[in-house]
């Protein structure tokens, strides 16, 4: 079995330290929907060597197109829709791996406001000027955490028919941290991201019609996506 293979190679003996980020909960809920270890099992199957197997996961869980939508997205429904935001995929990439025991955990920090990217949508759809609030000068972004020999960290959100989209309109691929002191930007490391997200998903600034707004800026999304085909 694939959670036994790649435990092997961790040392028993420090196995509290990554208990944490080996458990299911609420929102990464790959103990009560199947298809989330079906799916980690299909994709990583014949595969002996870790890190091979979570690029399998990665290039999965990151290719799903990227979408506007709620923060508090369990797992196992961004796998049966297909598509989702920074945290729902960050979150589902944490569940897959953790069915193969591997170590996984949230990231979250800020990031300066995607200007060129909301003025684009906006531009294309004015009525989301009356919908939406003015933009924030920055946003909250989630990124995962995952162990292969080291703690490296991993950006599941966009995916590439997304950036091939933005880079064809000219519209800036990287996000940038914003940075809170000489140290560089402020980093919050979460095992569990139930509570956060619960939190963050009261916090959203836009409560009316919030489903309409979701659609008219994924719709603009998926004309980005078209855009690459030239």
């Amino acid at each position: 079995m694939a959670n036994e293979r790649f435990m092997m190679e961790y040392n028993w003996c420090d196995m509290d330290s990554f208990d944490e980020y080996l458990r299911p909960t609420y929102l990464c809920d790959f103990n009560g929907d199947p298809e989330i270890k079906i799916t980690a099992h299909r994709l990583t199957q014949c595969i002996e060597d870790k890190r091979e197997a979570f690029n399998h996961i990665y290039h999965f869980v990151r290719e799903l197109p990227y979408v506007l939508e709620n923060w508090d997205v369990k797992a196992s429904d961004t796998l049966r829709k297909g598509r989702g935001m920074c945290s729902a995929k960050s979150n589902l990439l944490v569940a897959m791996c953790r069915a193969l025991m591997i170590p996984c955990r949230y990231q979250i920090f800020k990031i300066e406001a995607e200007r060129t990217l909301w003025n684009w949508i906006l531009q294309q759809n004015s009525e989301l000027a009356n919908e939406m609030c003015e933009p924030l000068s920055e946003h909250d972004h989630v990124i995962v955490g995952v162990y292969l020999d080291k703690w490296e960290m991993y950006d599941p959100s966009r995916d590439t028919a997304f950036e091939k989209g933005l880079k064809r309109l000219g519209i800036r691929l990287e996000r940038k941290p914003v940075i809170v002191s000489s140290d560089g930007p402020s980093m919050i490391v979460l095992a569990s991201i139930d509570e956060w997200a619960a939190n963050r998903q009261k916090a959203r600034r836009f409560k009316r019609s919030r489903e309409l707004i979701f659609s008219r800026v994924n719709e603009q999304f998926d004309q980005i996506r078209l855009s690459a085909l030239g």
